[in-house]
């Protein structure tokens, strides 16, 4: 390039969930769309607000007890969306999935990161509102579960002052499904187990999803499958153009109660 920037040209990626590269090109990919819709949410919806969910449930053992609980939460979640309480206020959601290892009992930790974007009529009233202990009823019945799952419910905030609060959010749920960081030991028979199970429980699960209107849009800007589609020209979606159409700031204005926008 002009600039002197090497450009991807031909590639040959395996699309393995737990590939370091594919797994960093898919991040970027995921990440680079998934500003591109909120950016265009909160352009139709100025007043919405935001909330970012983790749902959990316990850690399980092997690959096959893995597999089964990525099905059944991916279900419950299905189910969860779809409560009265919840969607009355709901106008979308991003949702991914990460697995995480417990080093100390080789167990694996399930968990979803959600950003839902709601009416602000979410927050007016305990009619609307939904407390992190009644996020733990709800997730609980959706998941048919005997105990109280861990749920972390927030108003999405800036981790530093470098980042707004939604592009903070957008980073969590753009994260590596797995990170190779994560499981890899010294112990080269652990390692084969783990990735057996890995692979294993995570062959053929949908990690990435959108609902309501963040799903709409994403159809509408015509952006490409953020798990299956192209990895090669995955960093080629942020062109000029699109820096300068959709590189926004939405801070809170706590006076305002609202969002405002400037570029950045």
């Amino acid at each position: 390039m002009e600039t002197g920037e090497r450009k991807l040209y031909r590639v040959w990626f395996c699309k393995s969930r737990l590939c370091p590269m594919c797994n960093w090109r898919r991040a970027m990919k995921h990440g680079i769309q998934s500003q591109k819709v909120v950016s265009e949410v909160i352009r139709q919806k100025p007043t919405a607000r935001w909330v970012f969910l983790t749902l959990t449930v316990k850690n399980v053992y092997d690959g096959e007890e893995l597999a089964q609980s990525l099905s059944d939460m991916s279900e419950g979640f299905r189910r969860m969306i779809g409560y009265q309480k919840i969607k009355k206020n709901l106008i979308g959601f991003m949702r991914a999935t990460e697995v995480t290892v417990n080093n100390i009992d080789n167990s694996y930790n399930q968990h979803m990161h959600v950003l839902l974007c709601v009416e602000n009529t979410y927050f007016k009233n305990t009619e609307n509102y939904i407390n992190q202990k009644q996020w733990i009823k709800l997730w609980r019945r959706a998941m048919k579960l005997d105990y109280d799952p861990n749920v972390k419910v927030q108003i999405v905030k800036a981790k530093n002052k470098d980042k707004t609060d939604i592009q903070s959010a957008i980073d969590e749920t753009a994260k590596y499904p797995v990170k190779d960081t994560d499981f890899m030991t010294k112990d080269e028979k652990l390692n084969l187990q783990r990735l057996a199970d890995l692979e294993k429980g995570l062959f053929k699960k949908r990690l990435i999803s959108y609902g309501g209107l963040l799903k709409e849009l994403h159809k509408e800007l015509n952006l490409d499958d953020s798990e299956d589609g192209d990895l090669i020209h995955a960093d080629e979606e942020k062109s000029k153009e699109d820096e300068e159409s959709y590189s926004i700031i939405a801070m809170w204005n706590w006076d305002r109660k609202n969002y405002f926008m400037m570029n950045s």
